[in-house]
């Protein structure tokens, strides 16, 4: 009759229960059964017999019942399963709130098992409370605290009714009750797969190593995480998700972890908002999507993908942006929606956003053996219609054909930036370009314009929104001000992940601002990381040649740098950071490629991927009026560069040795003028 109870479920029983309050209680006779019998309890039919009355500690599979006492009552127990009954407390004037709670298991068809708060001759059900919150394999037998709510009939004369009409065999057909409280002034407990979820961080996130933790980034408590999802603004907050898997370090089953800001610097860590706990996305989880507020409520749009591997779109909601309700008529975009010719297990990430009276959502596809992405639109976000295809892969000469990439489009966002749509996503298996998609999977921008009656995106080109090593998985946001904001996953699949042995994985960039000019995408760090700034050092007009040069006051691995390069005569000039006895990593222009090139060859621990070239990543650059500037952020363990104003960036993780924090300028094959470098150090508290 019973069934596994998982592990994080049952430790969230054994202790949560117990720890509840009794305050003003108004009781009744033996409501916890510690009278070891069903004395002061009347009984009807044969669902309730004395044999009900137990001691165990575990059902006969070994999970815990967590009951309060030393007894409870085991419907199990009591029947051989197809009994039915009711068993009936003695008569009580309901005082206090009318808020009566107890503890429940079992009781798998809630329309059959269920306790009622009825009136003294017991000819009326006030109010009833099932086990709501059965779940095969999750909550089964094991008791969980609910509440009934009669606070409508404070001061009548009442009794207690435990109803079992469930006359089937074999699959929890009976009830399991305890540790009844009138008055009661706490809450129910949390169970099933998110309730886990949260109390695994909870109980275990002190156990992960900081070492490489950074300071003013955002990552996840525990486990694994990677895309950033529902990046948005709601009720005052700036809201990011991402993908997460609390129990370990790698990729597994997806949970939608949940932080808020309200400078994008400092983050504070919310519950766990999705968890992969009903049919459509009991398989690999609730995979990547987005989130958009609609008549006060913020719903996210995820893809839910089954045991069965098919990938749906599925909505959940919220009144506050903290707890999420999936819908009942999930999912609303199903695998039979997909398109002509598009496959039903490549069909992932929407993307959804409003224009005019119309919502959209672009989708991430296969057509064939190769990648594709979708637009679908809808009036009321919960009904969907099939647009059309957003690529064009028909006509080679056409000036929006795209490189047919085998692997999915993964992750697409959109937002109109000064102006000019702009479209991101990131494809996989790109063939390389010159410096463009040098890892094995890409984020590109084209610039262009959607057809809403078609779906076409037309563009001019593909190009890369960040030419370093770790970057992934962007995702747009727009804020009341105005500003276009940008996120990313600051990792690389394929990759060796150093801090995996230290309990975690993952994080996120610092955000950045976008704008739209001289028909490129530009890039700067958020505006508000600059109230983090302190110890000021300056130095200006310093001549660099091959002996390198370190500055009084100008190290450490929490900063921002600002430098100005004049080229002069020099091959390559630049700044070396993370600089110690045995390691270092380089960002210099080199004259000869026209190019910014991030070298972390020698940085630290290894962090090779499948790529070709795992050492280094470039980026065209061309000197104003003779001048390279950069914008380098370091935080621990992770290296941002911003080139000439944000015209380009490079991302990098490097894990150098704890104690190397020195930083650099030199010059190789001529001679260059630091004009000036400003350090900052960032310091979020």
């Amino acid at each position: 009759m019973a069934s596994i109870i998982g592990l994080a479920t049952l430790i969230a029983f054994s202790s949560s229960s117990c720890a509840k309050t009794r305050t003003d209680e108004y009781t009744f006779k033996n409501a916890g059964f510690e009278k070891g019998t069903l004395s002061g309890w009347q009984t009807s039919g044969d669902a309730f017999t004395e044999d009900g009355v137990v001691f165990d500690t575990k059902d006969s599979n070994g999970n815990l019942y967590n009951y309060v006492g030393e007894f409870f009552f085991s419907g199990s127990r009591s029947a051989e399963g197809y009994e039915t009954g009711y068993m009936l407390s003695e008569s009580f004037k309901l005082e206090g709130n009318g808020k009566i709670g107890f503890l429940i298991g079992a009781g798998a068809n809630t329309a059959k098992c269920y306790v009622a708060l009825v009136d003294e001759k017991n000819t009326t059900e006030y109010a009833t409370r099932s086990n709501d919150e059965f779940e095969e394999g999750v909550v089964t037998n094991g008791l969980h605290r609910v509440v009934l709510d009669g606070s409508k009939y404070v001061g009548k004369t009442v009794k207690i009714k435990v109803v079992d009409k469930d006359s089937g065999s074999g699959y929890y057909n009976y009830i399991n009750v305890d540790d009844f409280i009138v008055n009661y002034q706490g809450e129910e407990d949390e169970v099933g797969k998110l309730a886990d979820a949260n109390r695994y961080i909870q109980e275990n996130k002190g156990r992960v190593n900081d070492r490489y933790r950074l300071s003013y980034h955002l990552m996840p408590e525990i486990g694994w995480c990677n895309d950033p999802n529902g990046f948005v603004y709601y009720n005052g907050k700036i809201h990011q998700f991402y993908q997460h898997n609390p129990y370990s370090t790698a990729w597994g089953p997806m949970h939608w972890g949940h932080a808020t800001s309200t400078d994008f610097v400092k983050w504070e860590y919310l519950p766990v908002a999705l968890a992969p706990d009903s049919e459509y996305d009991d398989g690999s989880g609730c995979f990547s999507g987005s989130a958009i507020e609609k008549d006060g409520k913020l719903y996210l749009m995820y893809t839910g993908v089954s045991k069965n591997g098919y990938q749906q779109q599925c909505l959940a909601e919220s009144n506050d942006g903290v707890k999420f309700s999936k819908l009942n008529r999930n999912p609303v975009i199903n695998s039979t929606m997909v398109g002509p010719g598009l496959s039903t297990i490549d069909f992932r990430d929407p993307y959804v956003f409003k224009e005019g009276d119309t919502y959209y959502c672009i989708i991430g596809a296969k057509e064939g053996s190769y990648g594709q992405m979708v637009l679908y639109k809808s009036k009321t976000l919960t009904s969907w219609d099939y647009v059309g295809k957003v690529m064009n892969n028909s006509d080679p000469s056409a000036p929006n054909y795209y490189t047919l990439s085998p692997g999915i489009y993964e992750c697409p966002t959109y937002a109109v930036i000064d102006g000019q749509p702009i479209l991101i996503c990131s494809p996989q298996f790109l063939p390389q370009q010159g410096n463009q998609f040098e890892n094995v999977h890409s984020v590109v921008y084209m610039a262009g314009s959607f057809n809403y009656q078609t779906g076409r995106f037309t563009y001019d080109k593909m190009r890369d929104v960040d030419g370093g090593f770790d970057f992934y998985a962007a995702q747009l946001m727009n804020m009341p001000d105005g500003r276009v904001i940008m996120t990313a996953w600051m990792q690389m699949w394929d990759r060796v992940f150093p801090t995996q042995a230290d309990g975690w994985c993952g994080a996120m960039i610092l955000p950045r601002e976008l704008s739209y000019k001289n028909g490129k995408l530009y890039q700067a760090p958020v505006r508000e990381i600059e109230n983090y700034r302190v110890n000021k050092i300056q130095a200006d007009n310093i001549q660099l040649n091959s002996q390198s040069q370190r500055i009084d006051g100008i190290s450490g691995d929490a900063l921002e740098l600002e430098v100005k390069l004049e080229v002069g005569s020099a091959q390559k000039t630049g700044v070396k950071v993370f600089k110690g006895t045995s390691h270092e990593t380089l960002i210099y222009y080199d004259a000869q490629k026209q190019a910014v090139v991030l070298d972390r060859s020698n940085s630290g621990k290894n962090c090779k991927g499948a790529e070709v070239n795992y050492f280094t990543r470039t980026v065209n650059a061309t000197p104003i009026d003779g001048v390279i500037t950069l914008r380098i952020f370091l935080d621990n363990t992770s290296c941002e560069v911003f080139i000439n104003g944000g015209e380009a960036t490079l991302t990098a993780n490097v894990y150098a040795n704890e104690d190397e924090e020195g930083i650099e300028f030199y010059s190789i094959g001529g001679n260059s003028t630091l004009l000036s470098v400003t350090k900052y150090d960032i310091i979020v508290k």
